[in-house]
């Protein structure tokens, strides 16, 4: 009787261990914040029609319009360290090809629950600089 029960017992732990383990595995995945920082990673990154050398300057001409203190700036990796009233933020301008950039983005701190308003204002005055930009050399 005893050898019954264990092997049953033993039979049970196999079969349900490894629901249990998927369970919280999959549980861990589908966070709220996993979510919103997959979301708030995709509206933190644009590419634009613009080689990353002139992208840069025109990211430091805007975050200057916009009176963001610009804290810290390196040319050659391409990353501009600026706040915004108490909040860091990290800008990298990185070329894709010779003649289009990818701009990102991102608070310094890697907390993402802030939204998303500083990115949008700056990616909206880009565009618009983008387009002076575009005129003077064609």
């Amino acid at each position: 009787m005893k050898k019954n029960m264990l092997i049953s017992m033993l039979t049970l732990c196999a079969f349900c261990s490894p629901i249990c383990f998927n369970t919280v595995h999959n549980n861990a995945l589908n966070t709220p914040g996993t979510a919103e920082a997959a979301t708030y990673l995709d509206d933190s990154s644009k590419n634009f029609g613009i080689s990353a050398d002139n992208m840069y300057l025109t990211s430091l001409s805007v975050l200057n319009s916009l009176d963001y203190e610009i804290i810290e700036m390196q040319s050659k990796s391409g990353y501009i360290l600026f706040r915004t009233g108490a909040k860091d933020y990290i800008m990298t301008v990185t070329a894709i090809t010779p003649v289009t950039s990818n701009i990102k983005i991102l608070p310094a701190n890697s907390v993402y629950s802030t939204g998303t308003t500083v990115q949008k204002t700056i990616f909206n005055e880009l565009e618009l600089n983008k387009l002076n930009l575009l005129k003077k050399q064609g």
